[in-house]
């Protein structure tokens, strides 16, 4: 499942990656399958976790994978404030941006996106090639309950 919770086929990422050129192997297909598994973004960490006992792969094979479907377009990076990345599957015309809990790393979908108006303004100042990464951070409901609980 996408952050959104609708289950999601790895049918047409793996189009979009042959018509790039990249080979369907087994353990990415596996690293697909996990993403549209998944309830949320999550890390390279865990999606290695999850393939490393039914197929040969490490976790600079996840990595390499990762980069290689962002490249192709079928995975959007979702970066936390502290650095870490995380991974979910998307298709082109599924823009969006998060908001992500800093205590619990809740993410959240925002179907909003302001980016295009950042990006028109980039290139009145003169800008070419000009793209965007958004993503919001808090706290959630739940953590600041468990906070207020102590």
């Amino acid at each position: 499942m996408s952050c959104c919770g609708t289950k999601q086929s790895i049918e047409t990422p793996l189009k979009a990656l042959k018509a790039k050129g990249l080979r369907l192997t087994e353990p990415r297909k596996a690293i697909l399958q996990v993403l549209a598994d998944a309830s949320r973004p999550i890390a390279a960490e865990d999606i290695f976790e999850h393939v490393k006992e039914s197929h040969a792969c490490d976790l600079a094979t996840v990595y390499r994978n990762m980069e290689a479907c962002s490249e192709a377009g079928i995975i959007q990076k979702c970066m936390l404030e502290n650095g870490k990345i995380l991974y979910e599957l998307m298709d082109e015309k599924d823009h969006h941006h998060h908001i992500i809990c800093r205590k619990c790393e809740r993410t959240e979908r925002i179907d909003l996106c302001l980016g295009e108006d950042f990006e028109a303004y980039g290139k009145k100042l003169g800008f070419s090639d000009v793209g965007h990464v958004l993503e919001l951070y808090g706290i959630c409901a739940d953590c600041r309950k468990k906070g207020a609980e102590k």
